[in-house]
């Protein structure tokens, strides 16, 4: 079987991406085909925007990083992809809501300062081992200080709703819940998060 990598196909066949590619056999249902069929002839080029519509990298953008997403006029919220450094934090929760792109949750009554408290030991501890989360957690360590320093962050209760796991939970392993978009890592969040967590 020929190589169909970008610079190994066929003569006389342009490549379809300009940027290393493979072909891949998946089976998908058919309500998502004719979901693809709306982004266009090309079931390939279909699949990768939207990967990059949900996702948000294309080929020059590299990985996600912070943003501010407007959620009522005037009130936005911090939005981070996912972060093993973040995800170690007892009292830090990270909440999916698209794929690889969480909200920040803290227990009530943790004040604001003690999230830069720990971002500080949490870039050093990075640092040190030389992560590569340091740039995404100095970034959102600035933002806080910025935000705050301009009385414009403050926090939000939101309501967690206990149940039981169903079995497209007991798939994605012990540590994770069901989110919008399939399981996602969270661990522990309705025991910490329970009828009284903060949205920052």
């Amino acid at each position: 079987m020929p190589n169909r990598e970008k610079g190994n196909l066929p003569a006389g066949r342009p490549p379809k991406f300009d940027e290393p590619s493979r072909p891949v056999t998946v089976t998908l249902p058919e309500r998502v085909l004719r979901q693809l069929d709306q982004l266009g002839p090309d079931r390939a080029r279909a699949i990768v925007t939207a990967v990059e519509r949900l996702v948000g990298a294309g080929p020059e953008s590299g990985p996600p990083g912070i943003e501010v997403r407007d959620m009522a006029p005037g009130i936005g919220l911090l939005v981070v992809p996912h972060s093993e450094s973040l995800a170690g934090v007892p009292w830090l929760r990270l909440i999916a809501i698209a794929p690889n792109r969480f909200l920040l949750t803290v227990r009530s009554g943790t004040p604001i300062e003690k999230v830069e408290v720990a971002l500080m030991d949490l870039i050093a501890k990075a640092r040190e081992t030389g992560s590569a989360e340091v740039e995404l957690l100095e970034e959102l360590r600035s933002r806080i200080g910025v935000f705050r320093r301009g009385e414009r962050l403050s926090k939000a209760e939101i309501l967690v709703v206990e149940r039981q796991p169903t079995d497209r939970d007991r798939g994605a392993g012990p540590d994770s819940v069901a989110g919008p978009y399939g399981p996602v890592s969270a661990r522990h969040a309705a025991e910490e998060l329970h009828g009284n967590a903060a949205g920052v």
